[in-house]
């Protein structure tokens, strides 16, 4: 499914409507402008998520896998998310691709962030967005397009997803897969891997006191 609907992005380009969606998966939708060898892999950290910051990686999978449902990365305390992606190259992103789900745990709207692998919890809330979508409620995958000019040339891509579409009846978010499409430079001169976090943070992390570990175990993982 594609979707080239832009919602709250920081111009305040809103169109809420729903012209320009399109519920066919395109035919250049393929894998052959996949930046899912370009990601960082050991280094894709997920905030605020059961099993930890690991578990994000499980949503970057490769285009045959987009379908898989037996790997997912859920939120913890509360439901909200955040998944931090760097690249081991310069990559200019042309779409992204979501599949998240049941419904009540699909994200009710997806934050994007440029070249800002520090971000938190506290950062997100408080900092304007480089671009924003609403997440259309559906199981199957959802390309979103984003304007091309915002996302050229950079290392690290954010997403921040503030909270589920349930209206409070369900308390997590959970993502199946994350793709993009797009460009991308070899950087010169690369001096290695980069790691972002070398040490938790305490704004990384959300507590809650009131939920025992028998609570927020869920099968799967």
């Amino acid at each position: 499914m594609s979707c080239s609907h832009e919602a709250h992005d920081h111009d305040h380009d809103h169109g809420h409507g729903h012209d320009g969606h399109s519920h066919d998966v395109p035919l250049e939708s393929s894998p052959l402008d996949s930046l899912y060898t370009q990601i960082d892999l050991p280094n894709v950290t997920a905030l605020n998520a059961e099993g930890g910051g690991e578990s994000g990686q499980k949503v970057i999978k490769s285009w045959d896998m987009r379908e898989d449902e037996t790997l997912w990365c859920e939120s913890e305390v509360d439901d909200e998310l955040i998944i931090k992606i760097p690249f081991t190259s310069s990559v200019s992103i042309r779409s992204i691709t979501l599949k998240a789900g049941p419904s009540g745990r699909t994200p009710s709207a997806m934050h994007l962030y440029r070249d800002n692998p520090g971000l938190d919890f506290s950062d997100a809330s408080s900092s304007t967005p480089t671009q924003s979508f609403d997440v259309v409620d559906t199981r199957e995958g959802v390309e979103y397009q984003v304007k091309a000019a915002k996302f050229n040339g950079l290392t690290s891509l954010t997403l921040f997803f503030p909270s589920n579409n349930s209206d409070g009846d369900e308390e997590t978010t959970r993502v199946y897969f994350v793709g993009l499409r797009g460009t991308f430079t070899a950087l010169p001169n690369r001096p290695g891997v980069i790691i972002y976090e070398s040490s938790a943070r305490p704004t990384d992390h959300k507590i809650d006191q009131g939920v025992s570990s028998a609570q927020t175990y869920r099968p799967g993982f």
